[in-house]
């Protein structure tokens, strides 16, 4: 949310800004086999670690940016090699060792930790950018090697074996979809808090404070949303919070000129994320664990997520550089909007009439 502002601020166009930034999320994609490899040689817990020390580096790798220089490359490679090598351990580590009939509630809980580290950070690190940006980039920096520590008491999953030429054939098409959706989606609608930014007049202190207040807002109903996805509302959940997302965009887009709806927008989005994120996460961790190969299923879930986020950056760069409004990219998370909540919707009615049989079966 914030990297997009930080590269526009440091003397990037908008049509580069999207462009460096759809470089990053390429890199994600040329980088992912090194993940695979590491987690099948090393293990997924090994990987996870690891990926949490990269994305530490992530930090200091962006203080020297100015405008377009070589300094971006180190940047764009270290931001690329740290996602694919944290995110698809981390996904599938997560679905491995929770329970299914409390996937939701597991979700919510951790979706408001993290929310929590959401809210402090940006307002630390608008001020401390306001002062100076060493401190605002070694402050996470530090914070992040620390979140590493942690992971050296959780428990290990076995080495996984390759994926065979059957189970790649066969794999389920849900999680790569429903991922090209939410690349789509959540990558157009950072455009909006790069649009807040120069709102705001660029100033970091008010741009934190906003951030800060929208995951505040975010983190006040996710674990009561997944406990209603624990009692089958599912495909409900999707429908609100989807269908709310969709509403939002389109206001951001050609009403909320000003700071009080900016703040009205970010209080109904929050409640809008706790829905699909927790209706999201809960189905694919569950694909994730019944797949015949759990981690391939996730390498092939976060292959989507980097079409979709990809395509979406590109294609931003490219209304921005025909001189249409930044703010005609918010059409393209509606359009990732519709298509996650359209797969996660088949995927909920197939899982229920699934559950159904096994109740008539026992």
């Amino acid at each position: 949310m914030f990297t997009l502002a930080y590269l526009y601020k440091q003397g990037l166009s908008l049509t580069l800004t999207f462009l460096v930034y759809a470089a990053v999320l390429f890199s994600r994609t040329l980088t992912r086999p090194i993940a695979m490899h590491f987690c099948l040689k090393k293990g997924v817990h090994w990987t996870l670690t690891v990926g949490t020390i990269a994305f530490a580096l992530r930090y200091p790798a962006m203080l020297p940016i100015d405008g377009l220089t070589w300094h971006l490359i180190p940047f764009i490679v270290i931001s690329g090699l740290a996602d694919v090598l944290y995110w698809v351990s981390y996904h599938n580590y997560f679905a491995s060792i929770g329970d299914e009939k409390d996937r939701g509630s597991s979700v919510g809980v951790r979706d408001a930790i993290a929310t929590v580290v959401a809210v402090i950070g940006p307002l630390v690190g608008g001020m401390l950018l306001s002062i100076d940006k060493f401190y605002a980039f070694m402050m996470p920096f530090v914070l992040t090697l620390i979140a590493a520590i942690p992971l050296l008491k959780t428990p290990s999953l076995p080495l996984p074996k390759p994926a065979t030429h059957e189970e790649r054939k066969n794999i389920d098409h849900f999680g790569f979809v429903v991922f090209i959706g939410d690349g789509l989606f959540y990558q157009a609608g950072s455009i909006w808090p790069l649009i807040v930014f120069m709102l705001l007049g660029e100033s970091y202190q008010n741009f934190g404070f906003i951030l800060a207040l929208a995951a505040f807002f975010r983190a006040l109903g996710s674990m009561v949303f997944g406990r209603l996805i624990d009692k089958g509302k599912g495909r409900q959940i999707c429908y609100i919070g989807y269908g709310m997302h969709i509403i939002i965009l389109t206001v951001r887009g050609f009403f909320a000129y000003s700071v009080p709806a900016v703040i009205a927008c970010d209080f109904f989005a929050a409640i809008a994320y706790c829905f699909s994120m927790t209706g999201l996460m809960t189905a694919v961790y569950n694909a994730t664990k019944r797949a015949s190969h759990p981690l391939y299923f996730t390498y092939y879930t976060e292959l989507g997520w980097d079409v979709g986020a990809v395509s979406s950056m590109l294609l931003a760069a490219a209304i921005v550089g025909a001189g249409f409004n930044v703010r005609w990219g918010l059409a393209l998370s509606i359009a990732g909007a519709v298509l996650s909540v359209a797969t996660l919707a088949h995927w909920y009615t197939r899982e229920r009439k699934r559950r159904k049989a096994e109740l008539a079966a026992a």
